[in-house]
């Protein structure tokens, strides 16, 4: 059993195109967009379940940098999802965060009896995570005390795949030289396998870059 985070950072002030940051030498520790950690502690975090949960800041002395995006194991490993802002003083601001799963331009289209999703909602596949439908004025602020919003999107289910994982926020800040809302928004592919696969690197664009 292992427990991954992705690790996204963004900036109101570069919102025109839409891009969470791309991951940077010059970035360190949870500064460190586009990004994965593992979790180097026993068992799983506080709070983590086979479940779409709020969780509070952690620490990162509990885990490790990743060189390469991870390879997931079905039934075993968790995702956790971390979107910070690097603006300097951070504004007021709300955040909705939404992921759209799949199966990729490069795959064959799912047959029904085929998980569309890693993720589960009970026993039904959970292609889409959507942490708030409401207005902006209900939506959540940071979950934890680091200014990060961090959530568990819970244990990856299925068999071999390769999924795309659309993970997008919508931003309302109220205070700022940078007020109302922005979206963002990022690709990363999540392989399902044995621990002898290599994992999948981020989109097409980013293949270029170092992971960590």
């Amino acid at each position: 059993m292992a427990v991954y985070l992705y690790n996204l950072g963004f900036t109101l002030a570069n919102a025109t195109n839409g891009n969470f940051l791309d991951h940077l030498g010059t970035q360190t520790g949870f500064g460190q967009s586009d990004t994965w950690f593992e979790y180097n502690g026993s068992g799983t975090p506080t709070g983590v379940t086979d479940n779409v949960v709020p969780l509070n800041a952690l620490t990162l002395s509990d885990w490790d940098t990743m060189p390469l995006p991870p390879d997931f194991v079905a039934g075993a490993d968790y995702m956790l999802l971390r979107i910070f802002n690097t603006d300097n003083p951070q504004p007021t601001m709300v955040l909705r965060t939404t992921a759209v799963m799949g199966h990729g331009i490069a795959g064959s289209s799912p047959i029904s009896s085929r998980l569309q999703a890693p993720f589960m909602i009970g026993t039904k596949a959970r292609p889409v995570i959507d942490l708030d439908n409401s207005s902006s004025a209900n939506w959540p602020g940071p979950t934890g005390t680091d200014g990060a919003w961090t959530y568990c999107l819970g244990m990856i289910h299925g068999v071999i795949n390769d999924y795309t994982c659309n993970i997008g926020a919508t931003v309302y800040a109220s205070s700022g030289p940078y007020p109302g809302t922005s979206c963002f928004g990022r690709d990363p592919q999540l392989h399902v396998g044995s621990t002898m696969i290599p994992g999948c690197d981020d989109d097409v664009d980013d293949q270029t870059e170092p992971a960590a």
